[in-house]
């Protein structure tokens, strides 16, 4: 599903919201991936001696939900330029995360797009805060070739 039928139609301001529940799998397969095995990841027992609730999701998981932002907002493609994240809270394994993801740069001499996004977490606590910055190549619409240099 689109958001937006073209980058054309994005307007500072503009905001999307998505949720995403955070499983024992996704941290299994994302650990296994990155080779983060730091133990408040893994173990609960050593989790909760550190002072959390139980085991954490990794934040660059969490983190991870901008790409879905840039994915779907828009039919065009968006590759990051920039990523920058503020991990504000825990996540932990079972949390349901909601992600608000809005416009705040549009700068349509350079195709630049500046998304920021906060998640929160269940309780409505803001647990991430990040910022991505890229360059869209329109390929709808009126232009029929797209230069992806």
């Amino acid at each position: 599903m689109r958001f937006f039928s073209s980058w054309k139609d994005m307007k500072v301001g503009d905001s999307v919201t998505f949720r995403r529940t955070f499983s024992e799998g996704d941290v299994a397969n994302f650990t296994g991936i990155t080779g983060d095995f730091n133990p408040i990841h893994m173990d609960t027992q050593i989790a909760e001696r550190c002072g959390f609730k139980g085991r954490v999701v990794p934040g660059l998981l969490t983190g991870s939900m901008i790409t879905h932002a840039g994915g779907t907002l828009l039919p065009e493609p968006y590759p990051a330029a920039r990523m920058s994240f503020r991990f504000l809270a825990p996540v932990y394994v079972g949390e349901t995360v909601c992600a608000r993801v809005t416009v705040v740069e549009k700068d349509p001499d350079r195709n630049k797009l500046t998304l920021h996004m906060a998640c929160t977490n269940q309780e409505g606590k803001v647990v991430l805060e990040g910022e991505v910055s890229g360059r869209i190549f329109p390929v709808s619409g009126e232009q029929e070739e797209i230069d992806c240099k």
